[in-house]
Order: structure tokens, then sequence, then C-alpha cells
């Protein structure tokens, strides 16, 4: 009913937009495969987030897709929304599911149809996929650089499928689909290929760092290293000079330590996602100390937690284990003041899992979590966008949900309308338009 009377609104020169720019296919691999813009409408009757209660509000959406106050003089369509609850679309910080076509295409749909308009890819360029995003018509995708690694580190282990008998064929093969440096030389040659490739982000992998040099060449631990630590401040200040942002997978505390204390920007891992006791760590080794935590709170250091990863993967004592440390972590960042951004890590899902992980962990209000994942996050991803916060001027977009999600996370996939500045999507739309129509 909504498709056909939205069809029948949508004016010749919209038409003839769509047609021009041959997108129907990119909208469709996405899940925005019917998004029509409304030249102007008006959002009444409901409840809007301001990133600690809910508020009744009148909104606009001019000419120009931005929210205002002001009555533009013609309104195109009044959407009635009878008390259901507006948030802004929710950002994922942390996540590799929209890196090559065939991801795209069977992960795409589902992140718009969840109401994750923005994400962030964190082990790729993105040379196959970028010109598919961020637009108003799609999602807003940013890319990681490939990830920067030892030559025996994480992830090439995913890559070879856990093998550590390889010939050396399989090994360069696996090593030319990240950025490998064991060396300042090596930095040197593969920094021509960032800056060629112009991420959004870099990614430097640490695993294990206090025990690098016993680890690094034993082919026990082929593809599940990471870099040098002595490396890492070289390449952050090198990333900072040409003014990228670095984000850090880490795994212990010590990992943690030596990320925060080379300046990087987020840390991509809570420590303690996992206990490898089988690599001769034990559940300390994952503790953040008081006075790491008081660095990364004075440095501004921010964590993407990824803190649901073990949920599908470890025993439930294993899981007890892990999410004690969690919690004992998290709290005390928490208390420190450090910033906490919302992603998953969760490749075949959605940043939604992370959410409702973090809210059963009771490691922060709901409020402060629903913050996170539409506000806090989004606007670190968008510096230079006036985004995720429902203000004058700002983009027009936002999710209407069907109930309060402070009182229920189940509704933050009710989505009874999604508008991304100034575009209804019609793939999460339930709407019934008033008389306007």
């Amino acid at each position: 009913m909504l498709k056909e009377k939205l069809k029948e609104n949508i004016s010749n020169h919209w038409r003839a937009r769509f047609a021009a720019l041959s997108l129907a296919g990119i909208l469709s691999t996405m899940g925005l495969s019917q998004a029509y813009c409304a030249d102007t409408f008006a959002i009444e009757g409901g409840k809007w987030f301001d990133g600690a209660e809910f508020k009744p509000a009148t909104w606009f959406v001019d000419e120009n897709g931005s929210l205002t106050k002001t009555r533009p003089k013609n309104i195109d369509h009044i959407i009635e929304v009878n008390g259901k609850f507006v948030v802004p679309p929710y950002g994922e910080g942390h996540n590799h599911n929209l890196q090559n076509p065939w991801a795209v295409k069977n992960f795409g749909p589902l992140q718009v149809s969840s109401g994750v308009f923005y994400s962030v890819q964190m082990c790729s360029f993105g040379e196959e996929v970028k010109a598919q995003f961020s637009s108003r018509d799609t999602m807003d995708v940013l890319f990681a650089s490939d990830c920067i690694t030892a030559s025996d580190g994480h992830p090439l282990g995913l890559i070879l499928n856990g093998k550590k008998e390889v010939t050396n064929d399989e090994l360069k093969n696996a090593q030319e689909m990240v950025l490998v440096a064991d060396s300042k030389e090596d930095l040197d040659q593969i920094w021509e290929k960032v800056k060629a490739n112009h991420p959004s982000f870099i990614k430097i992998i640490l695993v294990g760092s206090e025990k690098f040099e016993e680890r690094h060449g034993d082919k026990k631990y082929l593809g599940i290293n990471g870099l040098n630590p002595k490396l890492v401040p070289r390449i952050v200040e090198r990333a900072h000079q040409s003014g990228i942002p670095v984000a850090a997978h880490v795994d212990t505390a010590h990992d943690a330590e030596v990320a925060i204390k080379a300046g990087v920007d987020v840390l991509g891992h809570l420590p303690g996602y996992r206990i490898a006791k089988n690599e001769g760590f034990d559940r300390q080794d994952y503790v953040l100390s008081d006075a790491v935590i008081a660095e990364a709170a004075k440095r501004g250091t921010k964590l993407i937690a990824t803190a649901n990863v073990p949920s599908k993967h470890y025993t439930k004592e294993e899981i007890s284990e892990i999410q004690a440390n969690q919690r004992d972590n998290l709290r005390r960042l928490r208390k420190a003041g450090a910033t906490i951004l919302m992603g998953s890590d969760n490749f075949s899902g959605t940043v939604l899992s992370e959410i409702r992980y973090l809210d059963a962990l009771g490691i922060a209000p709901r409020e402060a979590l629903l913050k996170s994942l539409t506000m806090d996050t989004p606007k670190w991803m968008y510096p230079g966008r006036h985004l995720g916060v429902f203000a004058e001027g700002a983009e027009g977009s936002f999710l209407v949900l069907e109930g309060n999600p402070l009182e229920d996370l189940g509704f933050l996939d009710q989505i009874h309308i999604g508008v991304k500045q100034g575009y209804l999507n019609t793939e999460i739309v339930s709407l019934q338009f008033g008389a306007s129509l």
C-alpha cells in the first residue's frame, strides 16, 4: 500500500534523476531499492531521543534534506507517528562484512533494514565496493586500510584457514592480502600503498605483544601474532602526520597499553574477548591497569569493545570468566570518562548484537548505550558532518521505532520508518500516510 502511494506521488524530476544516475542496481543491492525524496515533510506526534530521554516534538525536513523547527512554507507530506519513538540511525563502528561484492550482496540489505546507516569496515581499502556507498541513496561506509601486521601476524591465520604448514607461495599470497611490516624499511614500502588508497583509518594489529620476541617466527603462532610493538609509535606518528586516524586491534592488556601510549585514536577491541590459556596467558593478562585507563582517558583514546564476540565461540564457564573481566574493565573505563563506541565485529549480524550484550552485562545505563549507538558512534565516524543529533540544520536522518527502546531493546529493530537525509527508505517503512498524501 505504502509503496504504491509513494510511487504515485514521486515527481517526474525524481524519476528522471534516478534513471540518469542508474542507481537501481546499487539501491537494490543495499536494501534501498525504492528510496524516494519528499521535497519537504513534517513528522508529528513523535517522541525524540536527546541522548538521555525521549521528549515530544515536531520536526520538519526541508528541501535540502535537513531538520528544522521552522515550518516550511509548503509541506508536501505530513507523517503522523502517533507517539512513536525517534532515534538517529545506528552506527556500526567495527565490522568486515561490506568489504567485497559477495559480502555487500549478502549482508548489505540486513544492515539497512536493521537501521544501520553508518558502518566502519576495519580491514580493507574497499577498492571493489567503495563507489557503491556514501551517497544520500545508500549506506555511508568508511574503510580502514588493509590490516598492518607482521609477516606471520593476524589475520593471516584466517586467510590460511589455520594451516601452520604452508608453502612459501601460499604464505606470500596470503601476505599480499594485508600490509606486512616487520621493520622500518617494510613500513616505508607499504606506506606508498596507504597514501595511494586514502583510507579513512589505518588498522594495526597487536596480539600478545609482550611475547612478540619469543613468538615471532615460531610456526606454532603463524597467523595469530601481531606487529612488533616497537614499530607501533612510528606507524602512529606517520599516520597522524598524514592526517589519518589509527585504530588498533588489541588482544591483551599489554597490547592496549602499547597502543594507548603510542597515541592511537581508538582501540578496536576491549582486551579480554578471549583468554588464551593455550598460548600461556591467564585472566590477569587481560585486566587493564588503573594507570593505563587513566592514560586512555587523558589522551581521549576511544574504545570499540566488540564485547559480544565470545558469545558464539566459548563454553559457559569460559564466557563467565571473560564476562567478569569485561565488566571490570568497562566499568573502570566508564568511571574514568573514556568514550565507549558501539561496534560488533559480527560478520553475519548487526551492531544490535553488541548493544544487547553490553546491556546484559550491566556496565552502563541503557540511555548511555543508546546514545553510543545512535549519536556518539556516528559522530566519531563523521566528525565533519552534522548528524547523530536532532538539531537545527542537522541531517534529516532518523528511525521511528514502534516502542521505547529504553524500556525494551527489542524495539530497536521494530522500525516504523527510516529516513536518510530526507529520503524515505521504503524497505523499512510500515507507516500509513495521513490525508496529505
